[in-house]
């Protein structure tokens, strides 16, 4: 007898019996897969990027994790909050603890439960500023794993117009939302104040919703792969040379430049090549 089905068989018996408490590694879930099917029962494992689940004694289900939009310890997966979805529609993992808390970034493992072990099962998960968490399954509610199906009606956000051709007023900039970097043509020093005011906005996918102003999704959704991961996805960035990045976002207050070199504006994104729309950045030098 294997450990899966060595442990079910003593939570089938733990459930028979009144009073007795189901096993630590014991935890129900329903997994939504990105299909809109669902399977519901005892998690048993993640492992290799499979997921098992126990629907019954005879029944275990090995799902594929890129099939997985939802881990649900909640509930059915079903009726859930916009507040949540919002989030959960980006390309990041959202981890809900039932305590109210949440995190960004993405879901390294399940760890622990197994048979005979002292080890707890829980969640590993990495945060988009680079923590690791772990936390016990007993405290998680939901665990999306990005890219969550479906989308609001489009109408609610109107979608951002593509690039013009129309000249900009001057001391502004043009920055595409399809374009990793611009130069401004402004060189400035070290420790420079340089002043940006930003107009425009810019849809980071084809869902209609995901926009950006300069100071990033709407959605607050984050991008794995962008220069900044900790920053929202879409914000308004900025580098000088080949420096590394620095975020301005809508910051209206003097950003002190932290090198010497040609000033240049981007989309804080990890894939440009789908944008529309752009934004419109007047730069505002301080006097040398």
């Amino acid at each position: 007898m294997n450990i899966r089905t060595f442990t079910f068989v003593i939570s089938m018996a733990a459930s028979a019996v009144p009073g007795v408490a189901l096993a630590q590694d014991e935890h129900r879930a329903t997994v939504l897969l990105r299909n809109g099917d669902r399977v519901s029962g005892n998690l048993e494992d993640v492992e290799n990027g499979t997921v098992f689940v126990r629907v019954s004694l005879n029944d275990q289900r090995k799902i594929n994790l890129s099939e997985v939009a939802l881990i649900d310890f909640a509930g059915g997966a079903s009726g859930l909050p916009e507040t949540e979805l919002s989030a959960a529609r980006g390309s990041s993992h959202v981890a809900l603890l039932r305590g109210g808390d949440s995190w960004q970034g993405q879901m390294v493992d399940i760890r622990g439960g197994e048979a005979g072990a002292t080890e707890a099962h829980a969640l590993v998960f990495r945060t988009t500023d680079g923590r690791e968490q772990r936390v016990g399954l007993n405290n998680v509610a939901r665990i999306y794993l990005g890219n969550f199906p479906g989308a609001p009606p489009a109408a609610t956000t109107p979608a951002p117009a593509p690039v013009s051709n129309e000249p900009v007023p001057a001391g502004a900039v043009r920055v595409p939302g399809n374009t990793a970097w611009v130069s401004t043509g402004v060189t400035v020093r070290r420790g420079q104040n340089v002043t940006f005011t930003t107009t425009g906005q810019i849809q980071l996918s084809d869902n209609a919703t995901d926009v950006a102003q300069a100071a990033g999704a709407l959605s607050q959704r984050r991008a794995n792969g962008s220069p900044l991961p900790q920053h929202f996805a879409g914000a308004l960035i900025a580098r000088i040379g080949n420096s590394a990045p620095f975020p301005i976002g809508n910051n209206a207050a003097p950003i002190p430049m932290p090198a010497d070199g040609q000033l240049f504006l981007g989309v804080n994104d990890d894939e440009v090549s789908d944008n529309r729309g752009e934004f419109i950045v007047r730069v505002m030098p301080a006097r040398r």
